[in-house]
């Protein structure tokens, strides 16, 4: 079985005894779990950094030959590893510097600890990775607003003159016109040459302006080199932020191919609604007034209120002891809102400013339930020991994996663990209340996984994994000798996918392995294949 893996560091400095004195912190923290690499000249720097494989780089921003500067800028472009700038005094201005040039974090030399250094290092690893996942996200975002561009659907924007003001390429393709032979001309008069039937489809067009939408009406458009197409159009009016009508937007399919184009186009509607609606995080919107706009269900779960009881109403209205939010990008600060109810509810906000052309037009708000960002707090507690001699004995610090169709072996060991002193928790989907009653445990706590909220019992839903992750860290924060013992993780998987719930598990090793405990984790092989099995046992030890 592979051990866990250790963190390679690069140290770059180039006085021997502070590299030492690195080393030595870093062998003190936890034997093991850093692999240390020295550099002092650059030829060494460099050929370590050409190697490759480096977690995170200690730079001295004072360097011989090369300055740190210079290393950072290398180091960044070539996206090799996170880089903690090391400073001496005097070297504050420089090292904010070095912040914005791509450094995650410095350290002052003359306030250097074992516990600073740790400290900095946990926090940089996690930096990076959270920026890895946001490059990530944009990279799919682009992609996404590409698939939309090329999805096969003609989209027209024209203004109350019938100019066109918007159109993508699917429209260049069916017309035969590029975007600056569309742009600023008359759409009508281009692909409607007959004027009867140009008089016909403004009137229609203008029905929109009244507030009317016209559906599924089809016409054929006259190309640029002559030939004719039909389309299908779906029209609507074009709305400001403060509701003034400011033209009409054209979306249109081209007939021949319509059972594929109105599948890609309502799989295309539904993926972008699904993605406010049916996020998991409460979103909502705002115009530049404050009133609300778009309410996704989270928010109206979180809340209480149905959505068109806050559409058109100013947010503040549900802030407590506040006004308007600051247009502004604003990450993470807490707010009371008040609920439907009329109680007050603790949230995590951030805030992002919605442009359009370069103006401001509203606020995107995105509200977390602090609670669940903190997690339970589930206190520590021992059952009566009992006189025998224990059974199992399981080193703290470790992951165990059992694999079994039932949790059957994972809670015998589980119970003579608890039953000889040990501070026990158990995360299951099974009836707390039956687990309790089977195993006669009186005063072990216990987590039941479920989307039910069960009066009298400690429930969180399958999805709410960084407040299980939460939950799990406050108890093994407290617990002087703990064993948790958990068995939902086909459930998890189900509910989430296998990456999400490996990282989960992964990130939970992190924990046990600093404090004095051990988690027992119960997996049926039948319901996972070779290679996810793999990975899971890769960080765990087996109990014989």
């Amino acid at each position: 079985m592979e051990e866990a893996k250790t963190t390679k560091i690069l140290i770059c400095d180039d006085d021997p005894s502070f590299r030492k004195l690195i080393r030595t912190y870093l062998r003190k923290a936890a034997e093991g779990a850093f692999a240390v690499l020295e550099a002092g000249q650059k030829a060494e720097i460099q050929d370590a950094l050409d190697k490759g494989g480096i977690d995170l780089i200690l730079m001295d921003i004072l360097m011989p030959e090369k300055s740190g500067m210079e290393w950072l800028e290398e180091i960044v472009k070539r996206k090799i590893a996170p880089v903690v700038m090391l400073t001496g005094f005097g070297s504050e201005e420089i090292a904010v510097q070095a912040l914005h040039k791509g450094a995650i974090d410095y350290i002052p030399k003359d306030h250097l600890t074992g516990d600073r250094i740790l400290g900095t290092i946990k926090a940089a690893l996690e930096a990076w990775k959270r920026k890895q996942m946001e490059a990530e996200i944009k990279k799919e975002k682009e992609f996404s607003e590409n698939l939309i561009e090329t999805a096969g659907v003609v989209i027209v924007g024209i203004d109350l003159e019938d100019n066109t003001i918007l159109c993508n390429t699917k429209t260049e393709e069916v017309t035969g016109y590029s975007k600056e032979e569309l742009i600023g001309k008359n759409w009508l008069k281009l692909v409607y040459p007959v004027a009867t039937q140009r008089e016909e489809v403004s009137k229609i067009l203008k029905s929109c302006l009244d507030g009317a939408q016209v559906k599924a009406y089809d016409a054929v458009i006259t190309r640029k080199d002559g030939g004719e197409r039909i389309l299908s159009w779906d029209t609507t009016s074009l709305k400001e932020a403060y509701g003034e009508t400011s033209g009409i937007l054209c979306i249109a399919q081209d007939i021949t191919e319509r059972k594929q184009l109105e599948q890609e186009l309502k799989e295309n509607r539904d993926y972008l609604e699904s993605l406010i609606q049916e996020s998991p995080t409460a979103i909502l919107s705002t115009d530049l007034s404050g009133n609300v706009v778009v309410v996704n269900k989270s928010v109206e779960k979180l809340l209480g209120y149905k959505g068109d009881a806050l559409m058109g109403k100013p947010l503040s209205m549900v802030i407590s002891g506040q006004g308007d939010l600051e247009i502004a990008d604003k990450k993470d600060f807490p707010l009371d809102f008040v609920k439907e109810d009329g109680s007050k509810i603790p949230l995590n906000v951030s805030t992002s400013v919605q442009q359009f052309k370069g103006e401001q037009k509203g606020l995107i708000v995105t509200l977390k339930d602090l609670s669940e960002l903190k997690g339970l707090f589930i206190t520590p507690v021992s059952e009566v020991v009992v006189e025998t001699e224990m059974k199992y004995r399981l080193e703290p610090g470790f992951m165990y994996l059992v694999e079994e169709e039932k949790p059957e072996k994972s809670f015998d060991v589980f119970v003579d663990s608890v039953k000889h002193g040990r501070q026990g928790l158990y995360i299951s989907r099974q009836n707390p209340a039956i687990v309790r009653e089977k195993y006669q445990l009186e005063k072990t706590p216990d987590m039941w996984l479920t989307r039910n909220k069960i009066p009298e019992e400690s429930c969180i839903g399958p999805d709410e994994l960084v407040k299980l992750y939460k939950t799990i860290e406050n108890f093994v924060g407290q617990a002087d000798d703990g064993v948790i013992l958990f068995e939902a993780v086909e459930y998890l998987v189900i509910q989430n996918g296998f990456p999400p719930v490996l990282k989960f598990i992964q990130s939970l090793n992190d924990v046990i392995m600093v404090h004095p405990s051990r988690l027992i984790v119960v997996v049926d092989p039948l319901t996972m294949d070779v290679r996810e099995m793999h990975i899971l046992k890769r960080d765990m030890k087996t109990i014989p």
